[in-house]
């Protein structure tokens, strides 16, 4: 299989992975997850427990996180409080008030011990505890999510489970209560984001491989949805050109993401990882204002057998090339401050310094009618489709001799009078001179080009006016 049809296949499920957020729903009756004991999850000293719960009913006790029994080897536990109405939270027996919680709404619960202090946290707000806490010790119970060891189980969704072995502190949780998780933050010895999305594991996101069980057949629903920080691939909290390195090599396939890195990739959040989220995040570093450049509502492409010249209405930032085959472009003169990148089937390049590029930008095709598509792409997420543009060779070039030394005769015919601009390119496309930019009459006409200092190759002559160009290769031999 080709690897373009591999790309599309994998587009397409990223398009469906992509903001895709799940939860897991306990029925209130016999459903809970079981994660096995471990000693690094014996916590007994410092820890933070946290989740998100969107209850749909209100039972004694329901449990969220416990490690608890009902012997003298009492563990962590975190549930709703045995107070009536329940609408309160318990912490190692632990209780707040009631009325803090509503059915059918999403609430963030964050459960601190440090030292001999307990501190409830619902939705970064601290509220007040009352009773007599658990003497909590080590024990070989296993962690059960969605249910305690007296069969109270909760009715509800449960998602993004975090436990700590170490005291967060309130701005910490704050800040990091509705952003996805690496997995590799200190302190963090389990962490479940609940987006496996089917299957009877819910699985631990930190290295330590803690996976948990689902018993009694609980459900597989949406979840909360975390932001994260868009663009920020490499999870440093900063946006710079190292986040912009990852985003191209997972656009193109180099790189493997994992879901976290794939929701930061898709900087405009449209469920596509592709150039738009490039010049996206390069407008978010350089810190450009878009309404201070022209965006692109049109575009256009002229081709011929040896080459592709692009010019648009705005200010281009970036473009992608689909081709219909393997390509074999290997070399792209872009102007400075541009980078590009490819795979078989597919060619980007992007300005990295906010430059944009210049109008009827051409570039040199390995064979003709290769190219299936040319997206261009501005500041402010504006983008077109090029349309292909077929125009009559408005210009007949021709030249002689060619191959030629020293000089040669470039004749052209125009079709009526207009103001014409002849160029000089090298064999990759970067801009050398222009021989001759002024009014010509209806007609035939003839420039002598002599080049000045260059070596000996190929080089390519370009004629242009503001809606046409055309190109012809020559070659100098010294």
């Amino acid at each position: 299989m080709k690897f373009f049809k591999l790309f599309i296949l994998a587009t397409h499920l990223l398009s469906f992975l992509l903001g895709q957020d799940f939860s897991i729903k306990f029925d209130g009756q016999n459903d809970y997850v079981i994660i096995p004991d471990h000693s690094s999850l014996d916590l007994t000293q410092d820890y933070t427990l946290e989740a998100w719960i969107f209850p749909e009913s209100f039972s004694w006790l329901a449990g969220i996180i416990s490690k608890y029994h009902t012997n003298a080897a009492n563990g962590y536990l975190l549930r709703l409080t045995h107070q009536s109405p329940y609408t309160g939270i318990g912490f190692d027996e632990l209780v707040t008030a009631t009325n803090l919680l509503d059915a059918n709404q999403w609430s963030h619960i964050a459960a601190v011990k440090e030292g001999g202090d307990r501190k409830l946290f619902i939705n970064g707000i601290e509220y007040p505890l009352s009773g007599s806490p658990l003497n909590v010790v080590a024990n070989n119970n296993p962690i059960r999510i969605g249910s305690d060891y007296g069969g109270r189980y909760f009715d509800g969704r449960i998602d993004e489970v975090r436990i700590w072995n170490v005291a967060r502190l309130q701005t910490e949780i704050i800040s990091a209560m509705d952003t996805l998780l690496t997995g590799e933050e200190l302190g963090l010895v389990a962490y479940y984001n609940f987006n496996d999305g089917v299957g009877d594991t819910l699985f631990d996101q930190t290295s330590n491989g803690h996976d948990g069980a689902l018993v009694g057949n609980p459900s597989w629903v949406d979840g909360f949805t975390l932001s994260g920080i868009l663009g920020d691939v490499n999870f440093d909290e900063i946006l710079n050109v190292y986040d912009a390195v990852m985003l191209v090599a997972i656009m193109l396939m180099h790189e493997t993401g994992t879901d976290l890195q794939l929701n930061a990739c898709d900087t405009n959040e449209d469920g596509i990882i592709n150039i738009e989220d490039i010049v996206l995040l390069f407008q978010w570093i350089l810190e450009i204002d878009p309404d201070s450049r022209r965006s692109i509502t049109s575009g256009e492409y002229t081709q011929n057998e040896e080459f592709i010249s692009i010019s648009s209405n705005g200010e281009i930032a970036g473009f992608e090339l689909v081709f219909l085959d393997e390509h074999f472009i290997q070399n792209l003169d872009l102007p400075q401050g541009w980078a590009w990148n490819k795979n078989d089937d597919r060619l980007i390049a992007y300005s990295t310094d906010g430059s944009h590029l210049p109008e009827n930008f051409f570039i040199s095709l390995p064979k003709p009618d290769i190219l299936k598509s040319l997206k261009l792409v501005g500041w402010g997420n504006s983008k077109v489709e090029a349309k292909r543009n077929i125009v009559p060779m408005s210009f007949n070039i021709q030249s002689a001799p060619n191959p030629f030394n020293p000089g040669c005769l470039i004749f052209f015919e125009i079709l009526d009078k207009k103001k014409v601009k002849i160029d000089v390119f090298n064999a990759n496309g970067h801009y050398l001179e222009t021989i001759n930019h002024q009014i010509f009459q209806k007609g035939n006409h003839q420039v002598y080009w002599q080049p000045q200092n260059f070596a000996s190759g190929i080089y390519y002559i370009r004629i242009s006016d503001k809606k046409n160009s055309q190109i012809h290769k020559v070659l100098y031999l010294k």
